[in-house]
C-alpha cells in the first residue's frame, strides 16, 4: 500500500494534485478572461453563410435584437413576444433609439415567422435590419463576434397602405 500514498519522487500524491487543480483553475480564468462577454440571449442555431460581415454592434448593450426560434416563437430581446405585438414593441424600442434591428433567426425557423418579422419592422420604421448568420471558418480562440448581412427594406409606397 505504500507505493499508493506516495509518488515516483517520494512526495505524497496529494501535491501532485493539488498542483494540477491550481493550474487547471488558472487555466480557466485566463480564458475567461480573454473572452469577449458575450450578452444574455435566447440561443438558436444561426444558418451559415459565406459572405457575411462582422457586426459588433449587434453585442453591444441596448442592441435591438428579434429572435425567432426554431418553433417560430418569437423574442425581443430576451422577453417573449405575440407576433401581433412585435410592431407596437418596436415602434417603443426605434423611437427611443436610432438603430439597426437585428433578426437572430434559427436555421430551422418557418420561413413564415423571419418574413413576419421583416413586414412589422417595415411597419414600425426600422430603416435598417441586419440577418445574422454564422461562417464555417473556425474563429479565433476566445472570441466569438457576430456576423450578418444586411437586408435593405424597400419602402411601402401609398398606394400599398390604402
Amino acid at each position: 500500500m505504500k507505493h499508493l500514498t506516495r509518488n515516483t519522487r517520494g512526495e505524497p500524491r496529494q501535491r501532485t494534485w493539488n498542483a494540477v487543480a491550481v493550474l487547471a483553475t488558472v487555466m480557466a480564468v485566463a480564458a475567461m478572461c480573454s473572452a469577449q462577454a458575450m450578452q444574455k440571449g435566447i440561443s438558436v442555431e444561426l444558418a451559415p453563410t459565406s459572405s457575411a460581415v462582422p457586426v459588433p454592434e449587434a453585442d453591444r448593450q441596448g442592441a435591438l435584437i428579434v429572435t425567432v426560434t426554431d418553433t417560430g416563437k418569437l423574442y425581443l430581446g430576451i422577453t417573449s413576444v405575440a407576433p401581433d405585438a412585435l410592431t407596437e414593441q418596436l415602434k417603443e424600442q426605434v423611437s427611443r433609439r436610432t438603430q439597426s434591428l437585428y433578426i437572430k433567426a434559427d436555421a430551422r425557423a418557418p420561413y413564415a415567422s423571419v418574413v413576419k418579422v421583416l413586414d412589422e419592422a417595415r411597419t414600425a420604421g426600422v430603416a435598417s435590419v441586419t440577418l445574422l448568420t454564422t461562417q464555417p471558418k473556425s474563429a479565433q480562440a476566445g472570441t466569438v463576434l457576430p456576423e450578418g448581412i444586411e437586408i435593405e427594406m424597400a419602402r411601402r409606397s401609398q398606394a400599398a397602405t390604402e
